[in-house]
């Protein structure tokens, strides 16, 4: 994993890139404890990506075989949300790579449940790194949603 961070934007090489991302930028100083970068069922690791940062859900299409997935917990609230669609910022490209981070916190009874979680997106054309949603997670358990990424 290579990011550069010389420039306007942080620009990585590799699509694990968007958990060093999303670590360094904290959404609401909620630290992450754990990433996932998305693939799909078909392996492929390029999506068309559109989330709503108010209703706090993301739906991500992939790019090779069409198939849609809501994000973790998306489902709840994506009927009633008006999605915006993600394109770079640098060049403007609506493919990406999309990694998920979760910021954690233990229980009683050592489990963990999810208390935020972030998504990172890297441009498959420029590399280029952003972030267009994060959510908080206001129910227990949550633990599952580390698996629906």
């Amino acid at each position: 994993m290579t990011i550069d961070k010389t420039g306007k934007w942080w620009v990585g090489t590799e699509p694990k890139d968007t958990a060093d991302y999303l670590i360094a930028y904290e959404a609401e100083g909620y630290a992450i404890d754990e990433t996932r970068v998305c693939e799909c069922t078909c392996g492929s690791l390029v999506f068309r990506f559109e989330a709503h940062p108010d209703e706090g859900c993301a739906q991500r299409t992939c790019s090779s075989c069409g198939s849609e997935h809501l994000i973790c917990d998306s489902a709840e609230y994506w009927d009633d949300a008006d999605p915006k669609e993600w394109s770079c910022t640098e060049c403007g490209s609506q493919q990406c790579n999309l990694g998920v981070g979760f910021s954690l916190h233990e229980l009683e009874d050592g489990r963990r449940d999810v208390r935020w979680i972030s998504i990172g997106q890297r441009c498959t054309n420029c590399g280029t790194l952003s972030s267009l949603v994060d959510w908080k997670v206001n129910y227990g358990p949550s633990d599952q949603l580390l698996d629906q990424v």
